[in-house]
């Protein structure tokens, strides 16, 4: 189960949320841009433990958040915390002030593998930490390829997915975040969004992302419009 670090000024503390945190051994996280867009401060955020006294050196060194649930018979609950850094205003139907806030929590779940348990070879699509801050890399398809096939979709993927780097969404995810057309319907206050390499602009371009920059592999218009209009990992 992975629960989702939002944006706007949230700062996660039950369960844990990373602000693009891993392993630092600084008050200032090394690498925003690693696996989300936070729009949060550099500081904050918590790191993935150690298990002992020694830093990990790779992912199976880890140690991992366990939780519980009760059996069939009882009831299970899971305290949420986090901290909001700006305010959110009263009721908008009794107290209503000029700001005012939706807290929305999305998450993500995969069936648990055990035949990588103890290792690091990782499926690729497969939820991970990683063992180092460096963003996973892209690596669209050629310009003027209208029918690539599946090997060489498949190609690139491998090509471009590290081993030892962070995964939330998937590089398909994104890969088909950046080729699909961006909802036009959608605010875009005065923003002037760009046309990619393929001659329209695509889900990477939004208000928030006019320039279309990449984090990890989260699509911007998932992320910046809730709910969104197309399929997503998050639930």
């Amino acid at each position: 189960l992975l629960v989702r670090s939002c944006w706007s000024d949230c700062y996660m503390h039950n369960p844990r949320g990373s602000n693009n945190r891993l392993n630092e051994r600084s008050a200032n996280r090394k690498n925003g841009n690693r696996v989300f867009d936070s729009q949060n401060n550099n500081r904050g955020g918590y790191n993935v433990g150690d298990p002992g006294t020694t830093p990990f050196q790779t992912e199976i060194g880890q140690y991992n958040m366990k939780y519980f649930q009760s059996g069939t018979l009882g009831s299970s609950e899971l305290e949420v915390e986090w901290t909001n850094q700006h305010g959110c205003g009263g009721n908008e139907d009794s107290d209503p002030h000029k700001l005012n806030c939706n807290m929305v929590l999305q998450y993500m779940c995969q069936d648990h593998d055990d035949s990588i348990d103890n290792t690091n070879d990782f499926p690729l699509p497969y939820l991970r930490n990683g063992d180092n801050t460096n963003t996973q890399q892209y690596n669209a398809r050629a310009t003027g390829t209208k029918n690539e096939t599946q090997s060489q979709m498949n190609n690139r993927m491998t090509n471009a997915v590290e081993q030892d780097r962070v995964i939330h969404e998937s590089w398909m995810n994104y890969d088909r975040c950046y080729q699909r057309e961006r909802n036009r319907n959608l605010f875009t206050a005065d923003q002037q969004l760009r046309n990619g390499r393929f001659g329209y602009s695509s889900a990477i371009y939004t208000r928030q992302n006019p320039q279309g920059n990449r984090r990890g592999y989260e699509c911007p218009e998932e992320r910046d419009y809730y709910p969104y209009w197309h399929p997503t990992p998050w639930i």
